[in-house]
C-alpha cells in the first residue's frame, strides 16, 4: 500500500505517463483509472489507443460516482431510490413554498432553489452536518449570518426529513461509498491512477484515504511545478494544486501509508515549437522573459465586433484544414462566454461548412415539446388566456399531423378572430361564437371557426374535468401523459425526427428524440417525489418548470471529425493541434466575480475560522479561474489563435483583457491583425465568398474601387446554375431603393375600376402621403384588428347618438327652442341604452375597462348634445338635415369630377349636419362636422390639399340649392378640462358654465357679414366673443382681427380651388403616382408618419435614397387666398 504523486506543469505529459505505465501492465494487474465525469469518455479512448485496442479485462476507467454504484451493488444496504438533480430541485421548491413564512432571506423563486441546493451540496461534500450549523447559529454574534444560517438549517433539516428512508441524494452516494468501500473486494491489491482532477472535496479525500488502505498503490497526478508549500497565492498559479499534494501526503502519513518517490516531469512534450513552450514558462511567471523573434505560431486578432471575430476564426479554420492538412477534430475553440458565442458559432460555422460540436447542456425548458406541455398547463391555470392558447396552438403539435387536423392558416384566422373580439376565459367553452362586425365573417367562416374552437377545447376540457375528481400529483401526471397519448405526440415527434434526419439536421433530431424520453423520466420523478400529495395546476406547473430547469439535454458529438467548442473550465487537454481562444476581453478573462453567493466572503472567512471547511470564496474562485486560463492557453500543441472584440453586437465599446497587454509584452514582435479599419474579404468557401462578393459589389455601387478578382468571382456565380438565381435576387437587393415605381395603367383599372370611386377623406389621405393611400385603398392592406375602443368606434357611436337625437326630436315634433337640459338628458339616455343593447355595439360592454370608458363617453355625448341644442336655441339657423349623404339614391347625388384627360371620378360622402337661415338678403347655409378631437380649418392645410371636406360639401350644396355659403364649422366632441377651474375657490358656478360653453365653441370659417353673424349668434354683443362661433366683436361693433371670417369672394376662391384640387389629386391617383412623400407641417412639426401603420413597409427616412417631405409652409391668409386664386386661373384681388 503506497501513494505516489506524479506532477509537472501543463504539457509535460502526466496523463501520457500514466497511460504508458498502464499499457505495460494491461491484463497483468487489476488497474483502475479514476477521472472526473466529463473526462471519462476521453480517457477510455486514450486507454484503448495506448493498449493497441486489446481487450481490457482487468483495466478500467471509472469515476467516483460509478465506483459508488459498483460498491453499493456488491455490498448492498438500504434500498433507497436515487434522487436526481431535477427531483432534488423540485423537492426543495416544494419545501421552500411551505416554509417561506418562516424564512428571513430566502424567497420562493427558482434562483433560491439553486442557492439552497448548492449550499446543501457544499455542506455534504465538506462534512458539515445540521447539528454543527445549529451550534454555530447559536453562538455567532453576527446577526445577518445567524439569520442566514437559520434559513439554511430550516431548509437542510426539512430536506433531510423528506428524503429519509425514501431517497438517496446524489451527494449521499459518496458518503455510502465511504462507509462501504473497506468491505469491498473490488479495489484490494489493485493499482489506481487518479488523473485530471484540480482538487478534491472532503468526501473525495476520505475515499482516497480508504483506497490507499486497500490498493497496492495509488498514483495521483497534480499539475504543478513543485510540491513546496507557497505562502503567497497571488504569486503562484499552482498554489491550490500544491495544497492538494500536501493534503494527500498528510493523509498517507496519518494512515501509515508508504509514500513513494515523486515522479517529477519536466520536459514539455506537448509543445511542438519554442513559441508555445515559452508561453507556458512565462505566462504567469514573475518576472517573465520576452520572446525576441516574431512568433509564427501565435496569432492575435482584434475584431470590430463579436460577429466578425467568429467570421475570422471560421476563415482561419478552413485554411488550416484546406492548406495545412488539419482535421476538424484537431481544433478547439475555447471561450469564457459560451452563452454569447454559441449561437454566433452555429450560424457562421454552418455558412463555412465547418462541422462543430458545442459542449453545452441545453435547458429542457427551451424545448418545443416542453413549451407545448407548459402551454396546456397555463391554459388550465390561467383560464384560457389568449397567450396560453396560442402558445399551445403554435408549437407545431396541434396541426394536420394530429387528430385535430388544424393547419397553420386556420390557426392564424382563429387568432385574428380572437384578437378582434377579445376571446379569452370562458368565451372559449361557454357557447358558440357569434360576434360579427360589419365587414368581417361569412356564416360558413364563422361555422368553421366554431368547429375549430370545439376541436381545441374538447381534449383540454376533458383533462380539466379529470383533474377535478382527483387533484393529486400522481393523478395529474397520469392525466397529462394520457393527454400526450391522445394527441399522438410520440407519433408526431417520430415523424418530425424522420423529416429532420432526411434534411441532415441530426443534432436537432437527436434533441427531439431525447426530449420526449427526458420528459417522461421527469413525470416519473414527480410521481416518485410527490405521489398522492394534493396539488393544483399552478403548483404543478411551477414544480414542473423547476424540474425542467434542472434537467439539461446533454449532447454527444454527431461525428468524430468536428471542431470542439467549450468553456475554459471544461476544455479538453489532449491532442489538440490548434486552439482558438476567443473573447479575451476585460471582465471575461478573468471574470469579475460580483455575486459571492448566499454566504459571502466575509461569512466564509468567519466560518472557516470556526473549523468549517467550506468551498471556495470569490478570491479562491479567482485563483482557480486563473489556473483554468493557464491550462487553456497551454493546450495547443502547434498553433494558438487569440482574439478579442472592440465592441459588442450592439455597438458598446469593449476593452481588451489585461492578458492581451501581457502577451504583447511577452511577445513584443507579435503582429496583431484587425478588421476595424479595413476588412479583407477572402475567397474561402462558396457560401462565405458569395456573401463577401455581395458586400464588395455594394461597396462598388457606392463608388469605391474593388479588386479585379471580384469580377471574376462574379462571373463564376453567374455561370453556376446552383447560384445564378440567388445571385440575381441579391443584385436586385443591391439596386434596391424604397422609392416606388408608378403603377402601370393596366393595373390602375384593376385597382380602381373604370371610374374612381372615392371619398374626400381618402383624397386628403392621398395628399397626406400617396404611398400610404396606395397601401390602404389600393392594395387594401389592413392592420390586424383587436378588441379595443378605437377613436373610430367612439366617434361613430357619438355621431349616431346625435343623429338619432335629432331624429327623435323631429319625429315627436318637439321644438328645439323648447327643450330644457333635463329633457335633453332623458332623450339621450334612452337612445344610449337602446344602442348599447345592440349586438353591433358589443365592444362597449365587453370588458370592465371598456364599460368605464363607455360611461365617460355617454356623459360626454350627453353634455355635447346639451350645448349643441343651447347653440341652436341662440341662433336663427335651423337644422335642415343630419347625416346627409352624397350617394346614388340619397339626398344628394355623388360629386362627379372629370379629370383633364377625361377620366371619371365619383365622390361619395356624408355631412353631419346642414343648418339653414334666411333674411331679406337671401338663404344661407352652414355645414357642421362633429369631431371627436379638437379641429379647426387651417388654410395652409387647405392649400396643401389636406382639408377639403367641409368646403367640398359646402360647394356641392350651394351648387344644387340656391343658397349662400355662411360657414363651415367643426363642433368638438371632447371633454372639457376643468380641473384647475373647479379647484379654484373664487370661481362661481356661472363662471364654470361659461368655461364649458367656451369649450364647446365651434371652430372654422364664417361669412364676414354682420347679418349672418347676428343670425348665427343672437346673444353676441359688441365687445364680446361669441360662445358658439369663432367670432369676436370690437366695442364699436366691427369684427376683431381674431375672428375666423372670410368674404363671399374668398369663399368663392376656396370653393373653386378645392374643386380643382380634387381633380388634381384624382388625376395623380389615376396616373399611378404613389410617391413616398408625407407632409411636414413647418409650424407645428406634425407629420403623418407619427401615427402611420405602414412605416415598416415604406422605411421612409429623410435623406435616404432621396426621401423627403412635402413641406407645408406657415403662410398668411391673404397670401394663401392669392395663391389659390392664381392657381385656379383667376386674378389676384
Amino acid at each position: 500500500m503506497s501513494l505516489r504523486l506524479i506532477y509537472g506543469k501543463s504539457g509535460c505529459g502526466k496523463s501520457e505517463y500514466c497511460f504508458k505505465e498502464i499499457a505495460k501492465n494491461v491484463n497483468k494487474e487489476k488497474i483502475y483509472m479514476i477521472v472526473p465525469n466529463q473526462m471519462a469518455l476521453m480517457a477510455e479512448k486514450r486507454l484503448m489507443e495506448k493498449a493497441d485496442n486489446l481487450a481490457l479485462v482487468n483495466t478500467e476507467v471509472i469515476t467516483f460516482s460509478r465506483m459508488a454504484f459498483r460498491v453499493r451493488n456488491e455490498i448492498g444496504g438500504a434500498k433507497k431510490t436515487n434522487l436526481s438533480k431535477s427531483g432534488k430541485a423540485m423537492l426543495l421548491y416544494d419545501i421552500l413554498s411551505k416554509q417561506k413564512d418562516t424564512l428571513n432571506f430566502l424567497g420562493k423563486n427558482a434562483e433560491n432553489v439553486d442557492i439552497i441546493g448548492n449550499s446543501i451540496t457544499e455542506f455534504k461534500k465538506h462534512r458539515i452536518d445540521i447539528e454543527n450549523l445549529k451550534k454555530e447559529a447559536n453562538t455567532t454574534t453576527d446577526m445577518y449570518l445567524k439569520l442566514k444560517l437559520n434559513d439554511m438549517i430550516t431548509m437542510y433539516e426539512e430536506f433531510e426529513r423528506s428524503i429519509q428512508d425514501k431517497f438517496l441524494d446524489e451527494n449521499d452516494v459518496l458518503d455510502i461509498l465511504n462507509t462501504q468501500i473497506l468491505e469491498s473486494n473490488q479495489f484490494k491489491n489493485t493499482i489506481i491512477y487518479i488523473d485530471e482532477f484540480v482538487g478534491f472535496t472532503t468526501q473525495e479525500y476520505e475515499i482516497i484515504a480508504k483506497l490507499m488502505q486497500l490498493a497496492k498503490e495509488v498514483n495521483v497526478t497534480i499539475c504543478t511545478d513543485n510540491l513546496l508549500q507557497q505562502e503567497d497565492a497571488d504569486k503562484d498559479i499552482f498554489y491550490a494544486n500544491k495544497n492538494t499534494g500536501i493534503k494527500l501526503i498528510n493523509l498517507a502519513k496519518e494512515y501509515g501509508i508508504e509514500i513513494e518517490d515523486d515522479v517529477k516531469l519536466t520536459e514539455l512534450h506537448r509543445f511542438k515549437n519554442e513559441e508555445l513552450k515559452h508561453l507556458e514558462e512565462n505566462f504567469y511567471a514573475v518576472p517573465y522573459k520576452t520572446y525576441k523573434e516574431e512568433p509564427k505560431n501565435i496569432k492575435m486578432f482584434l475584431a470590430n465586433n463579436q460577429y466578425t471575430e467568429i467570421e475570422h476564426i471560421a476563415s482561419e479554420i478552413v485554411k488550416l484544414v484546406r492548406n495545412e492538412n488539419y482535421r476538424y477534430k484537431d481544433i478547439s475553440v475555447i471561450t469564457k462566454n459560451l452563452n454569447l458565442y454559441s449561437s454566433l458559432i452555429k450560424v457562421i460555422f454552418a455558412s463555412y461548412n465547418i462541422p462543430v460540436f458545442i459542449d453545452e447542456k441545453k435547458e429542457l425548458s427551451e424545448n418545443i415539446l416542453v413549451k407545448f406541455l407548459i402551454a396546456v398547463l397555463e391554459i388550465c391555470n390561467k383560464n384560457w388566456s389568449y397567450e396560453a392558447v396560442f402558445n399551445y396552438l403554435k408549437t407545431g403539435f396541434v396541426n394536420i399531423e394530429t387528430f385535430l387536423n388544424i393547419d397553420k392558416e386556420e390557426i392564424f384566422k382563429l387568432e385574428n378572430y380572437c384578437i378582434r373580439w377579445g376571446i379569452k376565459g370562458n368565451k372559449w367553452y361557454k357557447e358558440d361564437w357569434n360576434y360579427v362586425g360589419k365587414e368581417e365573417y361569412t356564416e360558413e367562416e364563422l361555422a368553421r371557426l366554431n368547429e375549430l374552437r370545439r376541436m381545441i377545447v374538447t381534449p383540454i376540457r376533458k383533462l380539466q374535468e379529470k383533474s377535478r375528481k382527483d387533484n393529486s400529483f400522481i393523478n395529474l401526471t397520469n392525466i397529462l401523459y394520457e393527454f400526450l397519448e391522445e394527441m399522438k405526440i410520440e407519433e408526431v415527434i417520430t415523424s418530425k425526427i424522420e423529416k429532420l434526419e432526411e434534411k441532415g439536421f441530426i443534432e436537432l433530431a437527436n434533441e427531439y428524440e431525447s426530449s420526449f424520453k427526458v420528459l417522461i423520466e421527469l413525470f416519473d420523478e414527480i410521481v416518485l417525489v410527490f405521489g398522492e400529495e394534493k396539488t393544483n395546476f399552478d403548483k404543478y406547473m411551477s414544480i414542473l418548470k423547476i424540474g425542467l430547469k434542472n434537467t439539461g439535454l446533454g449532447k454527444i458529438p454527431a461525428t468524430q471529425d468536428q471542431v470542439i467548442v467549450g468553456d475554459v473550465s471544461r476544455s479538453r487537454s489532449h491532442k489538440v493541434r490548434a486552439v482558438f481562444i476567443i473573447g479575451i476581453n476585460d471582465g471575461e478573462f478573468p471574470s469579475i466575480y460580483k455575486d459571492e453567493g448566499f454566504f459571502n466572503d466575509k461569512d466564509r472567512e468567519y466560518l472557516k475560522a470556526q473549523g468549517f471547511d467550506l468551498a471556495n470564496g470569490s478570491l479562491e474562485n479567482l485563483y482557480e479561474e486563473n489556473f483554468n486560463i493557464y491550462k487553456a492557453f497551454t493546450i495547443a500543441e502547434e498553433k494558438l489563435f487569440l482574439s478579442y472584440a472592440s465592441s459588442d453586437n450592439e455597438g458598446r465599446t469593449l476593452r481588451p483583457s489585461i492578458l492581451i497587454t501581457k502577451l504583447k509584452k511577452i511577445y513584443p514582435n507579435l503582429k496583431e491583425t484587425s478588421d476595424i479599419i479595413t476588412q479583407e474579404k477572402e475567397i474561402i468557401t462558396t457560401n462565405n465568398t458569395f456573401d463577401n462578393l455581395i458586400e464588395k459589389l455594394n461597396t462598388y455601387k457606392e463608388g469605391e474601387e474593388i479588386e479585379d478578382i471580384w469580377f471574376d468571382v462574379l462571373k463564376y456565380y453567374e455561370n453556376n446554375p446552383l447560384w445564378k438565381g440567388r445571385l440575381q435576387k441579391s443584385l436586385e437587393g443591391i439596386k434596391y431603393t424604397n422609392v416606388p415605381e408608378k403603377i402601370k395603367p393596366e393595373f390602375i383599372k384593376k385597382l380602381y375600376g373604370e371610374t374612381l370611386h372615392t371619398t374626400i377623406s381618402r383624397l386628403e389621405r392621398y395628399r397626406s402621403c400617396p404611398f400610404s393611400f396606395y397601401l390602404e385603398y389600393g392594395l387594401k392592406l389592413k392592420e390586424k384588428k383587436s378588441l379595443k375602443l378605437q377613436p373610430i368606434d367612439t366617434g361613430s357611436f357619438m355621431h349616431e347618438v346625435i343623429d338619432e337625437f335629432f331624429e327623435e326630436v323631429s319625429t315627436k315634433k318637439i321644438s328645439i327652442k323648447d327643450l330644457d337640459k333635463a329633457e335633453i338628458e332623458k332623450i339621450v339616455k334612452q337612445i344610449i341604452e337602446e344602442k348599447l343593447n345592440l349586438k353591433a355595439n358589443y365592444i362597449f360592454k365587453s370588458i370592465p375597462k371598456f364599460m368605464v370608458l363607455t360611461n365617460r363617453l355617454c356623459r360626454l355625448v350627453t353634455l355635447s348634445i346639451v350645448y349643441i341644442v343651447q347653440g341652436l336655441q341662440a341662433t336663427d339657423f335651423e337644422v335642415v338635415g343630419n347625416e346627409i349623404e352624397f350617394k346614388n339614391g340619397k339626398e344628394y347625388k355623388p360629386i362627379e369630377i372629370t379629370t383633364e384627360d377625361g377620366r371619371k371620378v365619383e365622390i361619395t360622402g356624408k355631412i353631419d349636419r346642414i343648418d339653414l337661415a334666411k333674411d331679406a338678403t337671401g338663404k344661407y347655409i352652414r355645414i357642421i362636422d362633429y369631431k371627436s378631437s379638437a379641429k379647426d380649418i387651417n388654410l395652409n392645410e387647405v392649400l396643401a390639399g389636406l382639408q377639403l371636406q367641409l368646403i367640398t360639401y359646402l360647394d356641392a350644396v350651394c351648387e344644387e340649392k340656391d343658397v349662400i355659403p355662411a360657414g363651415v364649422l367643426y363642433f368638438g366632441l371632447t371633454e372639457p378640462k376643468l380641473d384647475k377651474v373647479k379647484n379654484s375657490k373664487s370661481i362661481t358656478d356661472e363662471e364654470v358654465e361659461q368655461k364649458i360653453r367656451e369649450h364647446f365653441r365651434m371652430n372654422g370659417l364664417v361669412l364676414a357679414e354682420m347679418n349672418v353673424i347676428n343670425m348665427m349668434d343672437n346673444n353676441l354683443k359688441d365687445g364680446e366673443k361669441s360662445t358658439t362661433i369663432p367670432v369676436k366683436l370690437k366695442k364699436d361693433g366691427s369684427m376683431d382681427k381674431t375672428s375666423k371670417v372670410v368674404s363671399r369672394k374668398e369663399f368663392e376662391i376656396l370653393q373653386k380651388y378645392v374643386k380643382k384640387t380634387l381633380g388634381d389629386i384624382s388625376k395623380e391617383i389615376l396616373d399611378g403616382n404613389i410617391d413616398i412623400k408625407p407632409y411636414y407641417n413647418v409650424k407645428n412639426k406634425r407629420k403623418p408618419c407619427e401615427y402611420c401603420v405602414y412605416g415598416s413597409i415604406c422605411n421612409f427616412k429623410k435623406g435616404f435614397y432621396g426621401n423627403d417631405y412635402n413641406y407645408i409652409d406657415n403662410l398668411e391668409k391673404d397670401y394663401i387666398l392669392e395663391c389659390m386664386n392664381f392657381r385656379d386661373g383667376g386674378k389676384s384681388s
